[in-house]
């Protein structure tokens, strides 16, 4: 259980980089769009780019805590009891972390489709 702790300790870290770089890759993506030089495209990857972040943060936020208590919960208590406790904590990262990556996924996706359902509106 120590060594678990011990890598959830990592995880967290792992995650606020994993945040960083996805936040970085936008903001590079939309200086080269804008170096370019055409303001129409500029200014319409500055919504579909933020839409697209803040969209997988907030899916990926959702998408866990209903993932944790809707599957992990119940489905890794009984693999974890009738493996000693270790199948169980391998079923809950797994579920989690699946749980993480489409919340995430598709979050990204409405969030992409929503600004650029503003950029439309606002122009």
């Amino acid at each position: 259980m120590d060594e678990v702790s011990k890598a959830a300790k990592y995880l967290k870290y792992g995650g606020c980089i994993g945040i960083a770089l996805t936040g970085t890759a936008s903001a590079m993506k939309v200086q080269e769009v804008c170096r370019a030089g055409e303001n129409e495209a500029c200014e319409k990857i500055r919504f579909t780019e933020a839409g697209s972040f803040v969209g997988g943060m907030g899916g990926g936020g959702v998408a866990v805590p209903l993932a944790s208590r809707l599957a992990a919960a119940p489905i890794c208590a009984a693999i974890g009891f009738g493996s000693g406790g270790i199948g169980g904590i391998v079923c809950g990262l797994v579920v989690v972390g699946g749980a993480s990556y489409a919340g995430g996924e598709g979050g990204e996706w409405v969030g992409e489709w929503m600004g650029e359902n503003i950029y439309e509106v606002r122009k």
